[in-house]
């Protein structure tokens, strides 16, 4: 094989594993924000939203998007009310900047009254937000959709249903 071959095959190697080095960095400094709910480990039929950056970078200007109105303060078992919709706090009014691995909880109800709120309905939360990679001039934008379903708590300490049975 010729000289010039074997140099045009090391550089095009060496761009590859150039690339891959910076997309695996990027990866590993990137934010990453997601919305999720978990029970309560303090309040058995309590569900709370968290808010989470689960990346290893800072999120700047974060807002929600919702697909929905979400229900807030919604607290109830059987025959709950239908809980009204939330007007403040993280996911109306956006974060201005969340750390790494930062969290926000937030207290959301009880599976009788988001039931009441949410139906059979699947609440997508958008998160649209920025981070500043290195070596970056402009502002990267980042956007992740979060997929909330109530009913995966059905027949859970969370439901109506089992809290009976304690």
């Amino acid at each position: 094989m010729s000289p010039e071959i074997l140099s045009l095959v090391a550089l095009v190697i060496a761009l590859t594993s150039t690339v891959i080095n910076y997309l695996v960095l990027r990866l590993q400094r990137d934010p990453e924000v997601v919305v999720y709910a978990v029970p309560d480990t303090q309040r058995p039929t309590i569900i709370n939203l968290v808010l989470e950056n689960t990346g290893n970078g800072v999120a700047h200007d974060i807002r929600f998007e919702l697909s929905r109105d979400i229900p807030s303060r919604a607290f109830g078992f059987e025959n709950a009310p239908i809980p009204g919709s939330m007007k403040d706090g993280p996911l109306i009014n956006g974060i201005p900047s969340f750390g790494p691995k930062e969290k926000r909880i937030t207290t959301w109800g009880q599976y009788g009254g988001l039931k009441a709120g949410l139906g059979d309905e699947i609440l997508d939360v958008t998160a649209v937000y920025f981070s500043s990679p290195p070596l970056r001039f402009k502002r990267q934008k980042h956007q992740t959709t979060s997929r909330l379903d109530i009913r995966s708590f059905e027949g859970t300490d969370a439901s109506d249903r089992n809290w009976e049975k304690k």
